[in-house]
């Protein structure tokens, strides 16, 4: 049944004139059908009434983001079972203490490929500026790559039925959906962006979020390239 909004909201949204109003169109059919859903799964996890459900991002058709009551970060998937989220949630559980940087909680629906995190401390990163940002580049990349270190120092073996991780909840745009192991095999973040990183007022990082890429990959160096190379664009950017 789950999939039946997201099949509406694609109809939907090819009525709808541009490529990304027809992205904010299908994301809004689909918060309107999972807003019961959504409701009753914050009152369950957390007792408390829902009184606001908040856009946040772009929606594709696999995937949406919102926030409900400007605090709990919500997102329901296509095509994901939610056996596949408890494997992730175990995973992100499995390594919190082995991390310097607060990762956010999962709760996760019983019936409905969704699942609830909550806020973590910090301020999003884009918001205090990219000159400020920029000044303190060396500080921030430092303690990103401090957190790749840590993940990848995780012994593999130590982590049970480990060939699960081998599959992204969400398989990155570019590259295989699923990975090999090998003797170079390491915990991998895969999404590190600027608008995944939570800063405090003094510029340390103290959160990192949106870890569905995390998997097992064979290539130890794939985060940190890939967190440089999406540095260099935010710097780019205006």
């Amino acid at each position: 049944m789950y999939k039946i909004p997201f099949y509406i909201g694609s109809i939907v949204s090819w009525f709808v004139p541009g490529k990304m109003n027809r992205q904010y169109a299908r994301g809004n059919v689909n918060i309107f059908f999972f807003y019961i859903p959504i409701a009753r799964f914050i009152k369950r996890t957390y007792g408390v009434r829902t009184h606001t459900i908040r856009l946040v991002r772009q929606v594709t058709t696999g995937r949406m983001t919102c926030v409900v009551n400007d605090r709990y970060f919500v997102k329901i998937f296509r095509d994901v079972s939610v056996k596949q989220l408890n494997d992730y949630k175990f995973l992100l559980n499995f390594i919190r203490p082995h991390l310097h940087v607060e990762i956010p909680n999962i709760f996760v629906a019983k019936h409905i490929p969704m699942y609830v995190a909550d806020k973590l401390p910090g301020t999003d990163l884009r918001k205090f500026g990219k000159e400020k940002i920029v000044r303190h580049e060396r500080k921030i990349k430092s303690q990103i790559f401090k957190m790749i270190d840590d993940m990848q120092n995780i012994p593999l073996k130590s982590i049970p039925d480990n060939e699960r991780f081998l599959t992204p909840l969400q398989p990155p745009r570019h590259g295989p959906k699923t990975y090999q192991m090998s003797k170079n095999s390491v915990l991998a973040h895969q999404d590190l962006n600027a608008s995944n990183l939570l800063l405090d007022d003094k510029f340390n990082v103290v959160g990192v979020v949106d870890w569905d890429s995390l998997s097992i990959i064979p290539d130890a160096d794939k985060d940190r390239k890939h967190f440089e190379n999406l540095w260099q664009i935010y710097k780019k950017k205006n």
